[in-house]
Protein backbone atom coordinates (compact mmCIF):
# COMPACT_ATOMS: atom_id res chain seq x y z
CA UNK A 1 0.00 0.00 0.00
CA UNK A 2 1.26 3.47 -0.84
CA UNK A 3 -0.02 6.60 0.88
CA UNK A 4 0.80 10.13 -0.24
CA UNK A 5 0.16 13.33 1.65
CA UNK A 6 0.51 16.71 -0.04
CA UNK A 7 0.94 19.72 2.20
CA UNK A 8 0.69 23.24 0.79
CA UNK A 9 2.56 25.63 3.09
CA UNK A 10 4.08 29.04 2.62
CA UNK A 11 7.71 29.48 3.73
CA UNK A 12 6.44 31.38 6.80
CA UNK A 13 4.05 28.56 7.74
CA UNK A 14 6.80 25.95 7.29
CA UNK A 15 9.19 27.98 9.46
CA UNK A 16 6.58 28.16 12.21
CA UNK A 17 5.74 24.45 11.86
CA UNK A 18 9.37 23.50 12.55
CA UNK A 19 9.68 26.15 15.28
CA UNK A 20 12.48 27.99 13.49
CA UNK A 21 13.23 31.58 14.50
CA UNK A 22 12.05 34.53 12.41
CA UNK A 23 15.12 36.36 11.12
CA UNK A 24 13.14 38.96 9.14
CA UNK A 25 14.07 41.87 11.48
CA UNK A 26 17.77 40.94 11.30
CA UNK A 27 17.58 40.60 7.51
CA UNK A 28 15.90 44.00 7.27
CA UNK A 29 18.73 45.55 9.31
CA UNK A 30 21.35 43.95 7.07
CA UNK A 31 19.65 45.20 3.91
CA UNK A 32 19.37 48.68 5.41
CA UNK A 33 23.05 48.69 6.44
CA UNK A 34 24.09 47.47 2.98
CA UNK A 35 21.99 50.14 1.32
CA UNK A 36 23.65 52.85 3.44
CA UNK A 37 27.10 51.42 2.68
CA UNK A 38 26.38 51.32 -1.05
CA UNK A 39 25.20 54.93 -0.97
CA UNK A 40 28.47 55.94 0.76
CA UNK A 41 30.59 53.74 -1.51
CA UNK A 42 31.49 50.09 -0.97
CA UNK A 43 34.48 49.21 1.15
CA UNK A 44 36.68 46.79 -0.80
CA UNK A 45 36.65 44.19 1.96
CA UNK A 46 32.91 44.34 2.69
CA UNK A 47 31.64 42.26 -0.22
CA UNK A 48 34.14 39.36 0.07
CA UNK A 49 33.61 39.07 3.84
CA UNK A 50 29.82 39.12 3.40
CA UNK A 51 29.95 36.45 0.69
CA UNK A 52 32.19 34.26 2.86
CA UNK A 53 29.74 34.55 5.77
CA UNK A 54 26.76 33.79 3.52
CA UNK A 55 28.40 30.73 1.96
CA UNK A 56 29.54 29.34 5.32
CA UNK A 57 26.12 29.96 6.88
CA UNK A 58 24.40 28.44 3.86
CA UNK A 59 26.50 25.29 4.11
CA UNK A 60 25.73 24.94 7.82
CA UNK A 61 22.03 25.36 7.09
CA UNK A 62 22.19 22.79 4.29
CA UNK A 63 24.01 20.30 6.54
CA UNK A 64 21.41 20.81 9.28
CA UNK A 65 18.63 20.25 6.72
CA UNK A 66 20.32 17.07 5.47
CA UNK A 67 20.59 15.78 9.03
CA UNK A 68 16.92 16.59 9.68
CA UNK A 69 15.79 14.74 6.56
CA UNK A 70 18.07 11.78 7.31
CA UNK A 71 16.68 11.50 10.83
CA UNK A 72 13.12 11.71 9.51
CA UNK A 73 13.73 9.00 6.92
CA UNK A 74 15.83 6.75 9.19
CA UNK A 75 14.63 7.26 12.77
CA UNK A 76 16.88 5.61 15.31
CA UNK A 77 19.90 5.74 13.01
CA UNK A 78 20.79 9.39 13.67
CA UNK A 79 23.86 10.84 15.34
CA UNK A 80 22.16 11.12 18.72
CA UNK A 81 22.91 9.00 21.78
CA UNK A 82 22.03 5.39 21.34
CA UNK A 83 19.29 3.96 23.50
CA UNK A 84 19.97 0.89 25.59
CA UNK A 85 18.05 -2.21 24.45
CA UNK A 86 15.19 -3.35 26.70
Amino acid sequence: MKISIDVDLSPEELRRLFGLPDFTPAQDLIVEALSRQIEKGLDGSLLPSMMRALVEGGMQSFEAYQKLVTNLVNPGRGDGPEEAPD
